[in-house]
């Protein structure tokens, strides 16, 4: 990995520099931009700047594994999706704002917000129990708490099958597929962690449910905020309520439209015996566009990751063989939003990839490099 590639996946810091910098030193106006950079820069930079189909080496592979850069920049992040909501709340309970204002202030903090769901992902896939806490942490600021329970025992079990309430099928509209995903998630998570429990003789009402945890904790964080920023029990900081549900919303949002754009109409075969062959590269959307793909941890080599999920971002793979999609995320976002565009488009692209598909037995030969 080449330095500037190293040093810009430190790049995501720039929603934060342009967040709060903007507001302080431009104009109170800077509340949008965060929004402006991620739906309307980013994607113009996604094509100005070059792709990155580029693979870390067997003598780099191990060096980045072990540098303690990488595990900064996701940690850090954590700590500062939680300054800066407190931050939010601030400066909506001290300063003049107007209405467009802090409509731009709450679009901004979801755009920031979507990406530490980003990160509870990355560590949440690790074993290590501080950055399994780092993860909860994360997503209890989104109301997302059950995603750690349901992504990592559900999702990367089930995906590419019915059975995945995150995979969307093909022709589904990402309104559709929001409420597959969200309730379907839930539903799933809840049964995840009840078949847990009572595996250990543990009663499913008990401080032992981490879905009790994930709905009663960001309820509380939520109210601590609140709290922290009334004036008094009369004059309680309503926006401070809003500003935290909405940022939770987009995040949210924000997030199952990735869902959608990662495994969009892509099934696994179902094998005689029932089940369906094993999760490889071939079964997962995926975007080389180096822009997007330093400022969100390397999340659109995604094949890779459902191949080997606690393998590090830094050292994630582009196949070649898997399904590539045409734009990087936050324009396939956009996309999904007009259907008729996202069918026009999508529904060719995986007609032409499904005629075209390489056979599994050599996708499988590459996945194993570096296993």
């Amino acid at each position: 990995m080449g330095i500037r590639k190293k040093i810009g996946f430190a790049w995501g810091y720039s929603f934060i520099a342009f967040y709060i910098l903007g507001y302080y030193f431009i104009t109170p106006n800077w509340t949008y931009f965060v929004f402006i950079y991620a739906y309307g820069l980013i994607p113009i930079l996604d094509e100005i700047v070059s792709r990155d189909s580029q693979n870390a080496s067997a003598d780099e592979f191990e060096k980045l594994i072990k540098d303690r850069y990488f595990d900064f920049l996701v940690y850090s992040h954590v700590y500062i999706q939680y300054f800066i909501l407190a931050w939010g709340c601030y400066i909506l309970t001290h300063d003049k704002l107007t209405w467009y204002q802090i409509l731009g202030l709450m679009l901004s903090q979801g755009v920031y917000a979507s990406t530490i769901i980003n990160v509870a992902h990355e560590l949440g896939h690790r074993v290590s129990p501080i950055a399994q806490f780092h993860a909860r942490a994360a997503l209890i600021s989104v109301c997302y708490m059950h995603f750690f329970v349901e992504h990592n025992r559900g999702h990367h079990v089930h995906v590419a099958t019915p059975l995945d309430p995150a995979t969307a099928r093909k022709n589904q509209t990402v309104f559709s597929f929001w409420r597959q995903s969200v309730i379907g998630g839930f539903k799933s998570a809840w049964k995840i962690e009840k078949k847990l429990l009572q595996k250990n003789n543990k009663s499913i009402w008990s401080i032992s449910n981490e879905m009790i945890w994930a709905v009663v904790l960001p309820i509380l964080l939520c109210a601590l905020f609140t709290a922290l920023f009334s004036e008094s029990m009369h004059k309680i900081a309503w926006i401070v309520l809003l500003f935290f549900v909405v940022q939770s919303i987009i995040a949210i949002l924000s997030l199952e439209c990735v869902n959608y754009i990662e495994h969009y109409g892509i099934l696994r075969k179902q094998l005689e015996n029932g089940r369906y062959e094993k999760v490889n590269p071939l079964h997962s959307w995926n975007a080389n566009h180096y822009y997007s793909n330093v400022l969100l941890f390397n999340l659109q080599r995604h094949s890779d990751h459902h191949a080997y999920a606690a393998r590090p971002y830094q050292v994630l793979r582009h196949f070649d063989e898997s399904p590539q999609l045409p734009f990087g995320y936050t324009m396939m976002i956009l996309m999904s939003l007009v259907p008729p565009i996202w069918f026009k488009i999508m529904n060719r692209r995986l007609e032409e990839w499904q005629q075209n598909s390489v056979d599994t037995e050599h996708i499988i030969k590459v996945v194993k490099q570096f296993a």
